[in-house]
Parts: C-alpha cells; structure tokens; sequence
C-alpha cells in the first residue's frame, strides 16, 4: 500500500477563523464602568468653606433693612390709593355740583309756574261756583294752563345714590360738605317728596271731576291738534285752549268741583314753601363744595 499521503505545508498560517462566518466577535463590557469608577476614585475631595458666624448687628441690620422696604412699600402703595381717591372725590363732586345747578334751574321754574297758576286757580273757582254766569263751560283760557302746567319737580340725585348704593361716601372727606349733602338727600326724599304727591293727588282729583262732570268732546279735538302740532309736542303749555261745558246743574256736585281748585291752590303754597327751602339747600351745597374743592 502506497502511502501517498501530502503533507501540509509548515509554513501555512493557523486557521484562526470561526468556522461559522455568521457569529459576531461581542465586544467585552463593563470598560466604561471601570474607568469611571477610577475617575470618581482620583477626583479630589472638596471641602465647605469656613463661614463665619454673624453677629447680633448685622442681623439687626438686615432686620431694619427688610422692615424699611417693606413699610417704605405700604406707604407707597397707600399714597396711591390717596391720590386715586381724591381724584375720584373731585369727580363725584363736580358731578354733584352740575346736578345742583340743574335742579336750582327747575326750582326757579316750579316757582314762577306757581306764581302763574295761583290766580288762575281763583277763576276757575269762581267759573265753577258761579257756572250759570258762564253758561256753564268751563272756559279754556283757565282750564287748558292748568291742565297741561306741569307743575312738580322732584330731584333723582343720581350722584348722591351712587355714592350711597356704592359705599364710596367715605370718598367725601369734608364732613360738612358730607353733612350738607346728606341733609339735602332726606329732605328731598323726605318733605319734598311728600309735597310732591300732594300736588300731583290734587291735580288728579281736578282731573277726575273733569271727566265726570263735563263733556270733553273738544278737549278731545284739540288734543289731537296738539300732538300734530311740535311745539305741543315739546311743550304742552303751547297747545291750543279747549273749553269744556260742563253737563251737571247740582249745586252741591258744583260746589265740590269748585272747592277742588282751592285744594289745588292750597297745595300749592305748601309746595312752594318746599321748592324754596330745597333752592336754598341746594345753593349753599353748592358755594360749601366750591369754596373747600376749589372747582371751576
């Protein structure tokens, strides 16, 4: 048996290739780890510093310095709203003081209206009583003023209410300008007020012997003339004068629609009496306001 066996090279190179080609060299962990580890052990150790302790001055000192910023802060913010709400009092007050000559000028109004009507009242008491002189009409040249004279005026005070509902009257800060508007207040929601329905309950009542006792077919005519008309419409005083006959001959029913005029009248000098003293009232608010506020 021949032995033809060939020998391998000695020179050739091992085979150091896996013999699967698909298997991954896996790289070894944990290095990373190591190093850090050797870092964290070579970093120097670092020690706090040394602080010294304060002193009971410089705490104090810090004490005052906190306490003054923040009481000189509450005195700023304080000043602040001083000055808001002084600027809101000027303005509550010069709105008070525009109401005020609104209502002085409806006051001398009222007052020449009743000076006017108060002798017209005394014709109409004479028409009526002595109704067959005047063949029973009662004449419009009397009875039209006093039909369409609106006669009462009666203040809102829409300043004054405001101040109230909101609670901005601590806003005023001189208490006699404060007492002088209060005092004005209830007298006007007061005895002027009560005037007031006096005067219109008395107008009321005129009104009602008018519809039962006269006929009204020419009041009707020329109340329509009127609403045509645009100076009635702004003002009923310009409208035409309309007679009204009147359709009862019973002395006492006269005698009744008669009296009704000098209730009226009556009235009117209770009312009168309060238009003045309100006049004054609001006149002297207003001279009080502008001598301490100094408005233009």
């Amino acid at each position: 048996m021949s032995e033809n066996i060939a020998e391998e090279p000695k020179d050739s190179p091992p085979n150091t290739q896996s013999e699967n080609p698909s298997e991954e060299i896996i790289p070894i962990k944990g290095t990373d780890s190591i190093n850090l580890n050797q870092e964290f052990e070579n970093m120097e150790v670092h020690h706090h510093p040394h602080v010294e302790k304060k002193n009971f001055k410089e705490y104090f000192l810090e004490f005052i310095m906190i306490f003054l910023a923040v009481t000189l802060g509450f005195f700023a913010e304080r000043l602040r709203e001083h000055i808001s709400d002084k600027g809101k009092e000027r303005e509550y007050l010069s709105s008070m003081v525009n109401e005020l000559k609104y209502d002085t000028a409806q006051y001398s109004k009222t007052l020449k209206k009743i000076y006017y009507i108060r002798p017209i009242l005394d014709s109409l008491f004479q028409n009526v009583q002595e109704a067959s002189r005047f063949n029973y009409v009662l004449l419009g040249k009397w009875n039209t003023p006093v039909n369409e004279t609106r006669l009462t005026y009666l203040p809102t005070m829409p300043t004054i209410q405001q101040l109230t509902s909101s609670g901005n009257l601590r806003l005023v800060g001189n208490k006699v300008v404060l007492d002088k508007m209060l005092e004005y207040q209830t007298f006007i929601q007061g005895s002027m007020k009560a005037e007031t329905e006096s005067i219109r309950a008395a107008t009321e009542k005129i009104f009602a012997f008018e519809d039962d006792l006269c006929n009204e077919a020419e009041f009707n005519e020329q109340t329509d003339n009127n609403m045509q008309n645009k100076a009635a419409q702004f003002d009923m005083e310009n409208g035409s004068v309309y007679n009204m006959p009147i359709v009862v001959k019973d002395s006492l029913t006269l005698n009744r629609f008669a009296n009704s005029f000098i209730n009226y009248k009556s009235r009117n000098w209770g009312y009168y009496t309060s238009i003045n003293e309100a006049r004054q009232m609001a006149t002297g608010l207003i001279e009080e306001i502008n001598k301490e506020y100094h408005l233009k």
